[in-house]
């Protein structure tokens, strides 16, 4: 996600400030929350892929020749991927907007 043009898109203040600060808060709210956002990455993984994955091998569809059961799997890692990655921009712009509050207010 580009964070440079959301955060002049919601805070229109920062259209006269210099890209190198705004990618300098970026990368700021990024190192703030590296291992949170870590933490939710391997969360999302055990929240969907791994027991989406046991039910398929628990239930017998488990066939490393069935085009269905391969559908299923890489199904699951992009609803895991897809979950880590919507918690992971919020984060990052929730951290965002505190840190342009404080240094604009």
């Amino acid at each position: 996600m580009n964070y440079l043009n959301w955060l002049q898109k919601v805070f229109p203040k920062l259209k006269d400030t210099p890209n190198e600060i705004i990618i300098s808060y970026v990368d700021e709210a990024k190192s703030d929350t590296e291992l949170l956002r870590e933490f939710i990455k391997v969360l999302g993984g055990l929240l969907f892929i791994l027991p989406f994955n046991l039910y398929l091998y628990i239930s017998g569809i488990q066939s490393f020749t069935s085009p269905l059961y391969w559908m299923l799997v890489i199904v699951s890692f992009g609803v895991g991927g897809f979950f880590g990655l919507y918690c992971e921009q919020r984060l990052i712009k929730r951290r965002l907007k505190k840190i342009v509050q404080l240094k604009y207010t």
